[in-house]
């Protein structure tokens, strides 16, 4: 994560620089959208970090699930375990499926800044 921070800040700076030749008011607001990248890519490594855990937890469940499924039919009792387990695992799939799509959709975003940053803040050719 470190390393994505230290690359990307490097990425910015180098990119504001040409702003500078655009203009006073062009370089203030180059400054600002880089300013405004790098938090967001901590953010960003954040929702990486809570989908990767969500994954783990999704395969522990399933894990536990199997596990109890299969004494499905020894008792009532084991059927219960066996239900129980499923919801967690299910409960576990929705909570990863809802964190891959907030990261995709932050990293989206993300990306369409960095075309707005390179297409307003770079310099052509």
């Amino acid at each position: 994560m470190l390393r994505n921070f230290l690359i990307l800040t490097a990425f910015t700076a180098a990119l504001a620089s040409p702003a500078m030749a655009a203009g006073k008011t062009d370089l203030t607001t180059c400054k600002a959208m880089q300013a405004a990248l790098v938090p967001r890519q901590t953010g960003i490594n954040d929702l990486v970090a809570q989908r990767d855990a969500s994954a783990v937890a999704l395969e522990d469940a399933g894990q536990a699930w199997e596990d109890v499924e299969i004494h499905r039919l020894v008792s009532k009792g084991h059927a219960e375990a066996a239900d129980a387990g499923k919801a967690a695992y299910e409960a576990a799939r929705a909570q990863l499926e809802q964190d891959e799509t907030a990261l995709q959709d932050t990293l989206q975003q993300f990306n369409a800044d960095v075309a707005a940053f390179n297409t307003r803040c770079t310099r052509k050719g």
